[in-house]
């Protein structure tokens, strides 16, 4: 995932003229409107649902002791709301026609992952849904586009796997395992440690794949997938092979330079020595034995402990992540599940038939079209600003009773979310009291 997703996003506010904007924490310097640099820290909608969450542990009948800071708090959640909707609708309709077109850019891809983050923040979660969609199958198109010469090349591909993978969509996670494989087994490269690499992960994400497909008795897919196993194991063996022959000469090469330098040293040492006998002779190659030893020691120690501290220091910063990351993924991970649940279950089926659909075709650089002329992704995609609109328009109902709760719709947004107080919307509208 991007380095953004563990950065904050929320409203920050100029201290001096009052402006209020959505952005990721840090993002601006100083305001647009008036040009000064006094701003507030940045206030989310989570920070809000915290503080209200915590005023209710403090004392059950929270609402007779802290009448006055709960009215305050859930005000600012409903006017921090009403930003977070209408920033995302705008954001969003400029961005989906880009993307029909085709253009999935880092700048569109970051666009639809700032709106995914606040339609979820508010619990509209169809409409994030469709941004996640939207989201992994742009980074599916990016990868299978790109010619791998680099792991990092691989980066799309991965990305895309992450929101599959959290989308629970398994045929488009087999699909890009599989396109991964492929990618990874024609690395273009004369680096045999890198080829080396690149074949074992290619074999990795093959075998995922074919598991899959055999369950699925997808026979076909299975002895395509197969055969690729094959011919990877074979380039794997080939690369293994050639890397240590060329370890194997690099290591002759570098012990006869050694040799040839030593048997230089001795016979300069030797020639100088002659002239004081035999005992300064023998003082001198005592000597030059006790030197080369402490040396070898000595630079075998050094090594040592340079490999053992890169490790050490590779170790602590790949496999210790820091807290903002641990907890943006445990947030994402909410997020993505939560999205997910709230769309119809055929909706999701048509989606992610289209996985498995991708992979039989051949044409794999139209897989974006075949995604936007689905009729049921096409439905969600341009239901999201319709629902935002309407999302809006029902903010000022928030101050009637809940069916949910004791209080009311309000309470009910910030507990599960606006979807279910659109819901109950509805239905006082269909069948009022």
């Amino acid at each position: 995932m991007p380095q953004k997703m563990s950065i904050k996003i929320g409203v920050e506010r100029c201290m001096h003229c009052g402006h209020k904007w959505i952005d990721y924490s840090g993002a601006r310097d100083f305001c647009y409107m008036c040009g000064r640099k006094n701003i507030s820290e940045t206030l989310s909608l989570s920070d809000i649902r915290n503080a209200i969450i915590s005023l209710r542990n403090e004392d059950k009948k929270y609402l007779d002791k802290y009448t006055k800071r709960a009215s305050v708090l859930k005000q600012r959640y409903k006017e921090t709301a009403d930003l977070y909707l209408n920033r995302a609708k705008e954001i969003y309709s400029k961005i989906q026609p880009i993307y029909y077109q085709g253009n999935v850019s880092d700048r569109v891809i970051e666009q639809l992952i700032f709106c995914f983050r606040l339609f979820s923040e508010v619990g509209l979660n169809k409409s994030s849904a469709s941004c996640a969609y939207m989201i992994a199958t742009g980074y599916f198109q990016r990868g299978i586009e790109k010619d791998i010469q680099a792991i990092e090349d691989l980066g799309d591909l991965i990305a895309a796997r992450q929101w599959f993978l959290r989308l629970d969509a398994k045929e488009w996670e087999a699909a890009t395992n599989l396109h991964i494989g492929e990618k990874s087994m024609a690395t273009i490269s004369t680096d045999p440690v890198l080829l080396q690499t690149m074949m074992q992960i290619a074999l990795w994400h093959f075998y995922k794949a074919r598991n899959y497909y055999f369950e699925k008795k997808a026979n076909q897919l299975v002895e395509r997938i197969q055969f690729d196993i094959d011919q990877t194991t074979k380039l794997l063996a080939s690369y293994t092979r050639g890397l240590s022959e060329i370890e194997a000469a690099k290591i002759t090469a570098a012990g006869n330079e050694a040799q040839g330098t030593e048997i230089k040293k001795g016979l300069e040492i030797l020639s100088n020595s002659v002239g004081y006998g035999l005992e300064t002779f023998g003082e001198h190659i005592e000597k030059f034995g006790g030197s080369l030893s402490r040396s070898l020691q000595g630079m075998a120690g050094l090594l040592s402990a340079s490999i053992s501290q890169s490790a050490y220091t590779v170790g602590a910063s790949v496999g210790k992540p820091s807290k903002a990351i641990k907890e943006s993924i445990v947030d994402m991970n909410r997020m993505i599940n939560a999205c997910v649940q709230a769309l119809p279950e055929e909706v999701v089926k048509s989606i992610n038939e289209l996985g498995t659909k991708v992979v039989k075709g051949s044409a794999n650089k139209n897989v974006l079209r075949k995604v936007i002329n689905n009729e049921p992704f096409k439905n969600l995609t341009e239901s999201v600003v319709p629902n935002a609109e309407y999302a809006i328009q029902n903010l000022d109902k928030l101050d009637q009773p809940s069916a949910n709760y004791s209080e009311s719709l309000l309470d009910t947004m910030i507990e599960e979310g606006m979807d279910s107080v659109l819901t109950q919307v509805g239905k006082k509208e269909l069948s009022p009291v």
